[in-house]
């Protein structure tokens, strides 16, 4: 897995996709002052860490990237085969 030839491109790949993911998931936590005060999205602090990044959860930053890792190392697996 160190070896892969493909990590270094999908870390580049996981930093490019954090600009949408920063800018809807803070939609989604934050709540937007012009349509609403309340977010959309409620996260129960006693679930999970209490760190949050504005307004987002560490915890999705982790889940976001290893559901894309998951789905790039399949698929990276699968061409090879």
């Amino acid at each position: 897995m160190l070896r892969s030839g493909y990590l270094g491109y999908f870390f580049q790949a996981y930093a490019i996709s954090l600009i949408p993911f920063l800018i809807v998931n803070g939609v989604l936590t934050n709540g937007i002052a012009r349509i609403s005060s309340e977010p959309v999205v409620w996260y129960n602090n006693a679930e999970n860490l209490s760190l949050r990044i504005i307004g987002i959860p560490v915890e999705d930053f982790f889940y976001s990237m290893l559901l894309l890792l998951l789905n790039v190392t399949v698929y990276e697996y699968l061409k090879r085969r």
